[in-house]
């Protein structure tokens, strides 16, 4: 059984028997996400509402799916772009 643990503005942190959630109650079902601890929580809804870029990859992700902002939304998949590592392998060359 889920427990609602605070409400800050439009998000709504709810505790769960494993963890909690943080929805956006402006948005739809997917504009939510799951994190460990509550302190964590208010966190996230801190960095979103300022727009401001999370530092951990988990975090990014989480306000990713969490924002209802276009352009936020964007600065954040192009920061998970970039952070990607490429591979590109050297020993395929051109046969002759």
């Amino acid at each position: 059984m889920a427990r609602v643990v605070d409400v800050i503005g439009d998000y709504k942190i709810i505790r769960t028997s494993k963890d909690y959630i943080v929805i956006n109650t402006k948005g739809e079902h997917r504009h939510h996400s799951h994190v460990k601890k509550e302190s964590t929580a208010r966190l996230l809804i801190k960095l979103v509402t300022r727009k401001t870029m999370p530092r951990s990859d988990y975090l990014v992700e989480a306000a990713r799916r969490i924002t209802l902002d276009d352009k936020y939304r964007y600065e954040l998949e192009l920061k998970q772009n970039k952070d990607k590592q490429r591979y590109i392998n050297v020993n395929t060359g051109i046969r002759r």
